[in-house]
């Protein structure tokens, strides 16, 4: 595993923080686009969010099958004026994502606290029900076909010994749990597909979160997301060997 430190070069292409929430009894979609577009903070409505919904049903005869599509508006995305930041204001949460060039954890800490008083004083949830903070990497790799993953990603893509060893997709999908603070992290690896004998190019995907119960203006929830970096941190770092780090510093 590598060592953890700071990245001058780090390979992030989307850095998040969500907060999933219980609204407000009778909030509606159209609720939530009037309180927020009545206040100035620096971001504009790119595009409203909408949630598919679709329906199977036989018909009495049992011969025909109908099928049913719609899409309902549940939360408006809105960017910074810079096109760095993307606020993702739903009614069931809020969520903000640090598109490159990605600064420091502070940073995006910050302007999740600033934007989070906002959506909570427009649209009073009730409980917050989930905090995750999520960082997806994208990992250039210096690999000629058919040499070992092992080089460069610690355990992952570990490919048979007596198959073609040069690979041209994957995907690896893990839930795991930390049993002293049952805080979970679902760590993703996956190649986009690629000929040989181009270099691999490696989504590594951290989302660490935990269910939670608390007030929307509890401490207790930038407390719980500094512990989730810290997961996050540890899962990226033991997922790399220490000559991939080197590649980012």
């Amino acid at each position: 595993m590598a060592r953890q430190r700071y990245l001058k070069n780090a390979p992030i292409t989307e850095a998040l923080i969500d907060i999933h929430v219980e609204p407000k009894a009778g909030l509606t979609f159209e609720g939530l686009r009037e309180a927020l577009g009545a206040l100035d903070f620096g971001y504009y409505v790119k595009s409203p969010i909408a949630h598919g919904l679709f329906g199977f049903r036989r018909t009495l005869d049992g011969n025909q099958a109908e099928t049913t599509a719609a899409a309902e508006q549940i939360g408006v995305r809105m960017h910074s004026a810079d096109e760095l930041y993307v606020a993702q204001c739903r009614l069931s949460g809020f969520t903000l994502s640090r598109l490159p060039p990605y600064e420091e954890w502070h940073n995006i800490l910050d302007e999740t606290k600033r934007l989070w008083t906002i959506y909570t004083d427009c649209l009073a949830p009730q409980r917050v029900t989930r905090v995750a903070t999520r960082y997806i990497n994208k990992l250039q790799l210096p690999l000629q076909a058919g040499e070992s993953y092992q080089t460069y990603l610690q355990k992952l893509v570990d490919v048979p010994d007596d198959v073609p060893q040069a690979v041209a997709s994957f995907f690896q999908r893990f839930e795991l749990v930390d049993v002293e603070s049952a805080h979970r992290v679902i760590l993703t690896a996956a190649q986009e597909p690629v000929s040989p004998p181009t270099p691999p190019s490696v989504i590594l995907d951290v989302d660490a979160f935990v269910p939670t119960s608390l007030r929307p203006k509890d401490d207790q929830i930038w407390a719980i997301l500094e512990q989730l970096r810290a997961l996050k941190n540890r899962t990226f770092f033991s997922s790399l060997t220490e000559q991939a780090a080197e590649l980012y510093e």
